[in-house]
């Protein structure tokens, strides 16, 4: 019953709902901005409807267009390259974390200085580097890389720079360290395990403090996708990949309202999808704690 009530909530009412209503809110503030006339929303929430049952008849305005095609677009550049982004952002803050946690943890039980000054370094790198806007870093791989870059590239730009990995990181080194000085911290502390200065790893202090954090630090994340897609989707149209982001473009400019239908009802799909994928992390370890996030 807990399942069938959390698949009811995450992927019908914060997904499907949520991509549809979105996708028709958006487009009709994007008509109402032009000054769309009565017949030209008549037709798109008429493409709308086309769209949604895949009729393959879809696009009236773009010659063998279909609804399959920009739906295998978003699936194989936008939702993989949102799904790396987000991998690589849950690492950043993982050995961030780890890093800084193990230095005052080392400093309170073990009067370490060492360990200190090195996450005094690396917390100055990271603040440098996620003061540099989004739209420096993709100019400066746009340098390195020309109009070609590696998708690994991209997506370690999107998390690196801009905040999102210094800020992923930083909530996950104060909620691991708010556990150091715990009861339960200090006793498990006694049985002489590693510290686990790079990475919590299981058995290690650093991993036994993120088994403490985790259920806070999942829904952080969660509510960190949208940035993600957001920084994607700019990455897209700034390197014209054949993703959502260019084809939102290309439909903006050219006023082609069945494409940019597809585009945002595509876009807020991967959103929702990644966002159940880490709400269902949530719900299948720490099921208590996504009772109490609701």
């Amino acid at each position: 019953m807990r399942f069938l009530r959390f698949l009811a909530l995450e992927l019908g009412l914060r997904g499907v709902v949520f991509t549809l209503v979105g996708t028709l809110a958006l487009v009709g503030l994007y008509l109402a901005s032009v000054g769309a006339s009565a017949d030209l929303y008549l037709k798109t929430f008429g493409a709308f409807w086309s769209m949604v049952t895949l009729n393959p008849d879809f696009s009236l305005e773009t010659a063998g267009f279909s609804a399959g095609e920009i739906i295998s677009s978003g699936a194989a550049i936008t939702f993989p390259l949102a799904l790396v982004s987000l991998l690589f952002l849950v690492v950043i803050a993982l050995v961030g974390a780890s890093t800084s946690a193990s230095s005052t943890y080392l400093r309170t039980v073990q009067g370490g200085r060492k360990a200190v000054g090195l996450g005094a370094v690396g917390g100055l790198l990271a603040s440098l580097l996620s003061a540099v806007p989004l739209f420096v870093g993709f100019w400066l791989l746009y340098g390195a890389s020309g109009m070609n870059p590696s998708p690994m590239l991209i997506a370690l730009v999107v998390v690196v720079l801009g905040g999102l990995g210094w800020d992923a990181a930083r909530f996950l080194t104060l909620d691991m360290k708010r556990q150091i000085d715990t009861t339960h911290t200090l006793v498990f502390s006694t049985l002489g395990p590693a510290v686990g200065r790079v990475l919590p790893l299981p058995g290690t202090v650093t991993g036994y403090l993120l088994n403490s954090a985790a259920p806070r630090f999942i829904p952080y994340v969660a509510g960190k996708v949208p940035a993600i897609i957001g920084g994607v989707t700019i990455a897209e149209m700034v390197f014209n990949f054949p993703g959502l982001g260019s084809t939102l473009l290309d439909a903006l400019v050219n006023m082609q309202t069945d494409t940019l239908i597809a585009a945002v009802f595509v876009l807020l799909a991967v959103n929702a999808l990644v966002t159940f994928l880490v709400k269902s992390a949530l719900f299948a370890l720490y099921p208590r704690w996504y009772e109490k996030a609701l």
